[in-house]
């Protein structure tokens, strides 16, 4: 009766967990005694140089042309350890969504608030999708197999983006959007991750994923700080939000350009960004799990061209939880079952030209 209780525990716990599947040394001081006394005038010794702050922000020209190779993934993962029972519900299983994107960008000028304009084009397109450990999409726009398919339509389409100094993509303007789902449209698999591509957060995302001082903040200083809350939602475990604290690490020169190079650390936070607030309230299940979080970034900004040259951010969040064996069992013979959940998210953008 009592092991017929816990797989009944363990095997509620699996189905609801496949359907997210997703010194410092004293120195001696030797006194030495001058021959003969001398006495001289202390010159004072000359002021260091003033530190001046830099301005952290996008200010590129009109008319400048750039090609960026911009790379995304996310996985989910569920892990069981222990003696559970050999059924589907306690398979290790896995979410997998690969991207990598190469595209030409032409910056049109600035409207009328002050935020640029810039044209973006698909110049090519990797993109891997699995679906509970099966292949749902490999798709590469190299490939001449590939060039028939929906996803194939995408090279070539462009959208038009207005980017705040800060790197904040403010909107994406219709002129060169809303032509483009129609390449796309259609309910198969591959056609929703098209129109997933091309979606006005999606393309937020993918620009201003590395976040700059925002205005205000305009004399900084290796060491200072700015900082946002970033939210992800992970479907019933529930919401994860953070703190992404930006520190400028250094400034420096490269071929009489000023790199402005720059550290991410977050931190778990307990307020999420506005668009979240509704699903604050989610789900108590995750409570029973212990949680660790690993989010760091690095990246670099040419202050002198007004560019983003690089950055790479990574996310690793695990749940883990146990299920202690039957009350009087010796834990010798009877391990607990242990479940291991985790998700990954990594960016990772690179001016090419």
């Amino acid at each position: 009766m009592a092991t017929s209780k816990v797989l009944s525990r363990i095997t509620v716990i699996g189905v609801f967990c496949v359907s997210l599947v997703c010194g410092c040394a004293q120195q001696a001081k030797k006194s030495v005694q001058p021959q003969k006394p001398v006495v001289e005038a202390v010159k004072p010794a000359p002021a260091a140089p003033a530190v001046t702050g830099v301005q952290i922000a996008l200010k590129p020209k009109s008319g400048e042309q750039s090609k960026y190779k911009i790379s995304t993934g996310t996985r989910r993962s569920i892990k069981w350890q222990g003696p559970v029972p050999q059924k589907g519900a306690f398979e290790e299983s896995f979410n997998d969504e690969q991207s990598d994107m190469a595209i030409s960008q032409q910056i049109q000028g600035a409207d009328a608030n002050g935020s640029t304009i810039a044209q973006v084009k698909i110049d090519s397109l990797k993109y891997l999708s699995v679906v509970k450990n099966v292949t749902a999409i490999d798709f590469d726009s190299s490939r001449q197999s590939d060039a028939t398919t929906a996803l194939s339509k995408l090279i070539g389409q462009g959208y038009t983006i207005a980017f705040e100094p800060n790197n904040y993509v403010a909107t994406v303007l219709s002129p060169g959007y809303v032509t483009t789902p129609a390449t796309v449209q259609g309910l198969s698999t591959t056609e929703r991750a098209g129109q997933n591509i091309l979606s006005p957060e999606a393309i937020r995302e993918r620009h201003s994923v590395l976040v700059l001082p925002p205005k205000g903040h305009d004399q900084l200083k290796p060491g200072d700080k700015w900082s946002r809350i970033k939210t992800f939602p992970f479907g019933l475990m529930g919401l994860k939000s953070y703190e992404k604290i930006f520190t400028l690490k250094e400034i420096r020169n490269q071929g009489g350009h000023q790199i402005a190079v720059i550290t991410m650390n977050a931190i778990p936070s307990s307020e999420v960004e506005g668009k979240f607030r509704d699903q604050q309230a989610g789900a108590n299940f995750p409570k029973m799990f212990d949680t660790n979080d690993v989010y760091t970034g690095i990246g670099e900004v040419d202050l002198t061209a007004g560019s983003v040259e690089n950055y790479n951010e990574n996310l690793n969040a695990s749940w883990i939880a146990a299920l202690p064996p039957n009350p009087g069992q010796q834990m010798d013979a009877n391990e607990p079952v242990v479940l291991k959940m985790t998700a990954t998210r990594n960016y990772k953008i690179e001016k090419i030209k």
